[in-house]
């Protein structure tokens, strides 16, 4: 039996690769850069929408893959020493806040300022208008999601990242229960399911956390098996087959993936089926790492909480410019934003958030013991 990997790049791999996806989703935003929506906008004029329709309807679902691989990742990392006491809450919080903090707290600020310079320029908020005293000290703790039909406000996708820092408390909590992966992780994320009908956002993090925490005993049981070179393949062509059926249903228009967020039953199959079943294929193949997919593991987080800011301040621009929403309908200016996220978020991880996590960390007294996790 080959040693467990200390790290799974290919999971790195999916997690960039859905923060970049849920760009496609928001680029609907650019027919709101006058502070209202253009009349008559459509996903159809969306750059090579013939080409990327699944991601343009329903790029929103990436996050969903958040939640799985990080529900992955700590019941993996985490939740033996947690359950035997190995590491105090107090270290793992900084762990945590550490890695998310810095950045978070700087595009708050950047969000704040340019969303108020666009409502001098507008009169409005650009997409997300909850933007006052109280929803942004609620940011400014991550707390802003802990409670049911909470609004997004100033920088909205970090209402993702509120939601893992609830998750953290909760795991945390429960594995000092003794809580392990497996068949607890699997009630706690069944239970979440009527959550759909009461809040699909908070449902999503429950479900999708949880069922990462099945996956680990899953991949930790079939890595060992003496068939596990078939189950890995059998994984694998079911994980494909699944995105296959998903992608051409949205070229389709099916009514089974209709209906955005309300959808629970897409919801349902999406975070408790193929979402877990794509990162369990992708563990059972990891045999080595491959720094090449690590980097886009590592830029993911600032390409997903810089990409809208990068959206408010080129709306500022557009306004200023006298710019339509039709200048970015164009594929040249969607390749340009990529490649300037791309820049930004290579930029933040090795200059920002890497060297703000070292300082942070030595803060501790057991600042030895901590891992670059």
């Amino acid at each position: 039996m080959e040693p467990e990997p200390k790290r799974l790049t290919s999971l790195d791999a999916l997690r960039g690769i859905a923060a970049l996806s849920v760009v496609f989703w928001h680029w609907q935003h650019f027919f709101a850069i006058k502070g209202d929506w253009q009349d008559g906008w459509s996903h159809g004029q969306e750059p090579l929408f013939w080409l990327l329709k699944p991601l343009y309807l329903q790029g929103w679902a990436a996050v969903d893959l958040f939640f799985v691989l990080s529900g992955f990742v700590f019941f993996w990392l985490y939740s033996d020493t947690i359950r035997t006491r190995a590491i105090g809450a107090g270290r793992f919080a900084l762990l945590r806040l550490s890695r998310l903090y810095p950045l978070h707290f700087v595009l708050l600020l950047a969000a704040a300022g340019l969303q108020f310079a666009f409502w001098r320029q507008t009169g409005q908020f650009f997409i997300y208008g909850a933007n006052d005293v109280p929803h942004f000290i609620a940011q400014l703790f991550l707390v802003q999601r802990w409670w049911i039909d909470a609004p997004q406000s100033f920088d909205g996708p970090s209402w993702s990242i509120s939601m893992e820092a609830l998750l953290y408390v909760l795991f945390f909590a429960l594995c000092r229960f003794g809580m392990r992966p497996g068949w607890r992780a699997l009630l706690v994320a069944l239970a979440a399911v009527p959550l759909i009908w009461v809040d699909e956002d908070i449902a999503r993090g429950f479900i999708g956390f949880f069922m990462g925490g099945v996956m680990v005993a899953c991949w930790k049981g079939l890595r060992v098996r003496a068939d596990a070179a078939i189950v890995t393949r059998v994984l694998g062509w079911s994980a494909i087959a699944g995105w296959v059926v998903l992608a051409w249903l949205l070229y389709r228009d099916s009514p089974l993936v209709g209906g955005d967020e309300t959808n629970a039953g897409f919801l349902i199959v999406f975070d408790i089926v193929l979402c877990p079943l794509t990162v369990l294929a992708l563990a059972m193949r990891a045999k080595k790492e491959h720094p090449w997919l690590g980097f886009l593991g590592d830029i993911s987080y600032a390409t997903y909480m810089i990409h809208f800011p990068m959206q408010l301040a080129l709306a500022l621009i557009a306004n200023r410019m006298g710019w339509t929403p039709q200048v970015f309908m164009q594929g040249w200016v969607m390749v340009l934003f990529y490649a300037v996220l791309i820049g930004l978020g290579t930029l933040s991880f090795r200059y920002f958030e890497k060297p703000m996590q070292r300082w942070l960390r030595r803060l501790s007294p057991a600042r030895a013991a901590l891992s670059e996790a």
